[in-house]
């Protein structure tokens, strides 16, 4: 509003000295007030002419086309201008429009600068969100001003604005640290052909180490061919089996009809990287589960280490959200290639009193958590049959599931 009210105030300036300069010329006598009227009259046509040759010479496109970071950091957007032209541009005007693609809410900022002759110049805009995701910024127009404000020209799109005229950011959780105990569930018959590479453990058929005998070691695992060879007695360590038995799902559900809506997806998936991150940190390899709406089947991602965490989190931002509740789980039910694990954590945004009969009855874990996201902290405890119920609060991820065993 106020660019427009300044904008009618150049306009309303402009017609003022043009009426002057009819005024001065009828009622001066002299060649003086012909000359001034013709340069007034001239003036816009030759600024005009000029205007619309540099604008074929002006290039914008964005530097960093894709970057990664935190909610809580300022990220730098860079924006590149070129003028091919031998003359100066007044004003140019950068009208950017930016969304989230979860919601596909869109704004618009509009950046004002001047241009040099035959130069390159460079941008740089910290831009912050406040929600996951994966945010948007295309350059929707660009416009340039002669120096009097008399007219705006458009910027010729060439194919090397085309090409940088869009730049992608996504918004990753910040790590929540937590401090869960973890349950081995290998010894519930789940196979597995993973083992740990931090811990030993009893199962033979993995050797973790070997070393020289010490007090205490089991005369049955010393390696009589290793001690023959270097003439001291040699003992094997077996490995811990790993079986990558905990599952966590995800029920993109969500209310768009909610004003905060955002916010719980923000703590859902704050809930799910904390929970896999420190999964990782504790040497325990797991699944996380969520439905694809647009392959209409479930996306399944095995998290062994941190690089599969960080595609983990990517691929989760990028899915879509969805209408009705509980997908996850019904196309997980009717996947034909699922297993069961030994603990299964169904994060959602909306409690259904059966589904854990219905996950039960499917004989889909040995244990199952029903991890209810909340933007506000909820006292009442509910009781479930075949579920314990977390009520997991927006921003207390930690605290709402510290007692929890995973």
């Amino acid at each position: 509003d106020a660019q427009e009210s300044r904008g009618l105030g150049d306009v309303y300036k402009r017609q003022i000295l043009f009426i002057a300069s009819i005024l001065f010329y009828i009622l001066y006598v002299g060649s003086f007030s012909f000359y001034l009227f013709a340069f007034l009259l001239v003036m816009p046509i030759i600024l005009f002419v000029m205007l619309k040759k540099m604008s074929k010479k002006i290039s914008v496109g964005f530097v960093n086309t894709q970057k990664i970071a935190g909610r809580s950091s300022k990220i730098p957007v860079v924006l590149r201008l070129q003028n091919r032209s031998k003359l100066p541009v007044a004003n140019m005007i950068i009208e950017i429009e930016y969304y989230n693609t979860l919601d596909g809410d869109k704004n618009t900022m509009k950046i004002n600068t001047p241009l040099y002759p035959d130069d390159v110049q460079y941008l740089t805009l910290h831009v912050s969100a406040k929600h996951y995701g994966t945010v948007r910024m295309n350059i929707k127009r660009c416009r340039i001003v002669d120096m009097l404000k008399l007219f705006k020209i458009r910027v010729s799109t060439d194919a090397a604005s085309r090409l940088f005229g869009e730049s992608t950011f996504t918004i990753v959780p910040d790590y929540i640290p937590i401090e869960n105990n973890i349950a081995n569930y290998a010894e519930m018959g789940l196979e597995t052909d993973d083992y740990s590479k931090t811990s030993k453990g009893d199962d033979p058929s993995e050797i973790f180490d070997i070393h020289e005998y010490h007090d205490g070691d089991k005369i049955n695992r010393i390696h009589w061919k290793l001690t023959a060879k270097q003439d001291k007695t040699m003992v094997k360590d077996y490995s811990l089996p790993i079986s990558n038995s905990i599952v966590l799902m995800a029920d993109l559900h969500l209310d768009t009809n909610t004003d905060d809506y955002m916010l719980v997806y923000d703590t859902l998936v704050e809930a799910i990287a904390s929970i896999s991150y420190y999964l990782i940190e504790n040497d325990t390899p797991h699944k996380v589960v969520w439905y694809d709406k647009k392959k209409d089947l479930s996306e399944v991602v095995n998290v062994t280490d941190e690089e599969s965490a960080r595609l983990l989190i990517s691929l989760l931002l990028q899915a879509s959200v969805y209408d009705e509740p509980d997908l996850s789980m019904i196309n997980y039910i009717n996947e034909p290639e699922r297993y069961k694990c030994g603990h299964l954590m169904y994060f959602s945004p909306a409690y259904n009193s059966n589904l854990s009969g219905v996950m039960n009855d499917n004989d889909l874990a040995f244990r199952y958590s029903y991890m209810l996201i909340t933007n506000k902290k909820k006292d009442n405890v509910i009781n479930d049959e075949f579920a314990e119920v977390v009520n997991v609060t927006a921003k207390h991820v930690a605290e709402s599931i510290q007692e929890i065993c995973l």
